[in-house]
């Protein structure tokens, strides 16, 4: 759900961008450096330079400010303090606004593991958009009508479920679940995060509605669109009502093996010929040379990603699961678009404390060029995560896109291997 968090809070820089483009993107990078800020009260100096500095009008300028007040408050959150996190939420105007970083808060305090707040929280979070999403007066006058009114049913969805995720932390299932299905309403199941499946269905079973839970998950699983938790407890619910775990294996495997079947045919269409995968040498993060011609003689799966990369970050454990499952295939995981200024330390940081990825290489900022990142630009990456598979020959065969499901992503990787294998 940060994601969706994120999501709408890009609505709030909307009025400006439409206003003054170059103003709005000068301003931008000033609030991008203010969220770099860690100590409160230099937030809030901060503030009052850039409102001073852009000459922000209380009126015209009203969303801006609005987003600086939101910034300063969540310092204050990320701090400890309360009460002053509540005094900068309430000086937001927009009543839409103040449930965005609310809902912002809601998660941080999650991180923290601070579940009674983040139910406070949450709680004031609904009970605030309840109160203005079908009032025409809570729209800002230079906000489309059509505009307004998607993102007001758009929001449901990050605004309940948010709540949801803290009543079911907090052993509150029935209310939970009641307001899991406000989020998800009119919303078909498969296009749902995976998260809100596997929140919505651990509901059900805790409500005692175990066949309706049973019944989604071996959709998501049929459709190859389950994430390795739902895969978990798909398994468990078949061996409950298979009686053996091994009638559980064979029951699931034939549904596998049908998917796998069927992604084949599709994947194979899409398969490259004639294409030299471009050689590279490049650092992994003890400073030794890695060159891709090493690798000669073996399958290779190239993992573009990043740190700050959402998407990349959430694929992870289903990369952890193929890499591990297939040791015969060379995995190089390449961390591209990577900002220049500790660049390596990052990689190394999120490596060490996930222990995982495995083989990783640096694929820095062009010298002369912050924007261009050499192996990337040699693949024509367009967009991170992106997966590049090459054959034993060192043809580029394969290349995916995006990240969408675990299922989806474990799928679609086996079905490249086995159609590279048998080349």
């Amino acid at each position: 759900m940060k994601t969706a968090t994120k999501l709408f809070l890009s609505v709030l820089f909307w009025i400006s961008l439409n206003a003054n483009a170059q103003n709005y993107i000068a301003l931008n990078k000033q609030i991008q450096e203010m969220n770099k800020v860690k100590n409160p009260n230099a937030s809030v100096l901060e503030m009052k330079r850039i409102i001073k500095d852009f000459k922000l009008d209380s009126i015209k300028n009203a969303e801006d400010i609005d987003v600086l007040k939101g910034q300063v408050a969540i310092s204050f959150l990320n701090a400890n303090d309360f009460s002053k996190f509540e005094t900068y939420i309430s000086l937001i105007k927009n009543k839409f606004n103040q449930t965005s970083y609310l809902n912002m808060a809601v998660y941080a305090l999650l991180e923290k593991k601070n579940d009674d707040d983040a139910l406070l929280i949450a709680k004031k979070t609904v009970d605030l958009y309840e109160s203005f999403k079908d009032n025409p007066k809570a729209r800002p006058i230079s906000f489309p009508l059509e505009d307004w009114t998607r993102f007001m049913q758009m929001a449901a969805y990050p605004y309940y479920e948010s709540y949801a995720e803290v009543l079911f932390k907090n052993g509150q299932y029935q209310n939970a679940l009641l307001y899991e299905e406000k989020a998800i309403k009119d919303r078909a199941i498969e296009d749902l995060m995976p998260k809100s499946i596997e929140l919505y269905t651990a509901l059900l079973e805790k409500n005692g509605q175990i066949d309706k839970a049973y019944n989604l998950l071996l959709k998501m699983y049929s459709l190859g669109k389950a994430s390795l938790k739902m895969n978990a407890q798909l398994k468990t619910n078949v061996i409950n009502k298979l009686g053996t775990e091994a009638k559980a294996v064979v029951f699931l495997d034939s549904i596998q093996r049908d998917i796998d079947n069927i992604r084949k045919i599709e994947i194979k269409k899409n398969m490259i010929s004639n294409v030299d995968a471009p050689n590279f040498s490049l650092l992994d993060l003890n400073g030794k040379s890695v060159s891709l011609i090493d690798f000669r003689g073996k399958i290779v799966v190239l993992d573009f990603w990043a740190t700050w990369c959402t998407p990349c970050i959430a694929s992870m454990p289903a990369m952890k699961q193929i890499s591990t499952k297939h040791p015969e295939v060379v995995f190089l995981f390449i961390a591209t678009q990577e900002p220049i200024n500790g660049a390596t330390e990052r990689v190394k940081t999120y490596v060490s404390s996930n222990k995982f990825p495995t083989n990783v290489v640096l694929d820095k900022a062009h010298n002369n060029n912050p924007k261009v990142f050499p192996i990337a630009n040699a693949y024509k990456i367009s967009s991170i995560p992106a997966k590049i598979v090459i054959d034993k020959t060192g043809k580029l065969r394969f290349s995916t896109y995006g990240y969408r499901s675990d299922s989806e992503l474990i799928d679609e990787l086996e079905a490249m291997i086995a159609i590279v294998k048998a080349q």
